[in-house]
């Protein structure tokens, strides 16, 4: 029932969504600045500058998945500092540039949730592309969806599950309230290690009881953003402990 009621939902206000676009004469695509109807992207630029194995096919660093224009596999960054040390890779779709930053601020700070439904797309591709059918969402903190009334990793994974087919494992917890985005990397580094922690044991034998398949495997642990990879490795630490397989971080965007 609550895959049906989600599904009748988003498909209610999608309607809803064009038909109001079509009475107000519609929007402007943020790239090319045609006129679009439901997403502030018209159809044509997704299918042209939203190619995800294009996107994924970006040379990047092999751990925390920013883009590279050496020869080498792994960043400066890296080689020196490493953060992600728990995780097997990082893999972003998109970078955070042009476009990109105006669909990250429509979706997040201006709460156009029509905008997940595109993005859980985009993720979809990218997870088939990966080979990849288990996702872990990253955890809001404590209070988010009371004080927003959503949260944007939530609401993708749902689109994930119940469109898409993945299975979505709510392994995580978040203890930290500090929003990430209010630190500066110093203090995000910080971190690590404090703010994620698994559930409870009963809830990890509830989750657990829906992989299928034998161990090792490989899991997607999905966030919105990566900007230092404080937040994935913080994750990526904890879930290392139970032993299941790889853990990969998909993200969205990613800041270089």
């Amino acid at each position: 029932m609550t895959k049906f009621l989600f599904l009748f939902k988003s498909y209610v206000k999608h309607l809803l969504r064009f038909i109001f676009a079509l009475i107000s004469s519609g929007n402007d695509c943020i790239v090319c600045g045609n006129k679009t109807y439901v997403y502030p992207v018209c159809k044509k630029c997704i299918n042209q500058r939203f190619d995800i194995k294009k996107l994924l096919s970006v040379r990047r660093c092999s751990i925390c998945g920013k883009e590279i224009l050496t020869e080498s596999d792994t960043c400066l960054k890296c080689k020196e500092t490493p953060v992600i040390k728990s995780l097997n890779k990082v893999v972003p779709i998109l970078s955070y540039r042009l476009w990109n930053r105006n669909l990250l601020f429509l979706w997040k700070i201006l709460s156009i949730r029509s905008l997940s439904g595109l993005l859980a797309k985009f993720m979809s591709r990218a997870l088939n592309e990966l080979e990849i059918k288990y996702i872990i969402p990253v955890p809001p903190r404590p209070g988010k969806i009371a004080e927003n009334g959503w949260d944007q990793i939530d609401e993708l994974c749902k689109y994930l599950e119940y469109k898409y087919g993945f299975t979505v494992l709510h392994l995580l917890e978040r203890r930290n309230v500090i929003q990430q985005k209010k630190l500066d990397r110093q203090n995000r580094l910080k971190t690590i290690g404090s703010s994620y922690v698994l559930v409870s044991e009963e809830k990890l034998k509830k989750e657990i009881k829906k992989i299928k398949g034998e161990f090792p495997l490989v899991f997607a642990l999905i966030d919105d953003v990566s900007t230092t990879g404080a937040t994935l490795e913080s994750c990526a630490q904890s879930l290392k402990q139970l032993n299941l397989g790889e853990v990969v971080g998909v993200t969205i965007f990613n800041v270089d």
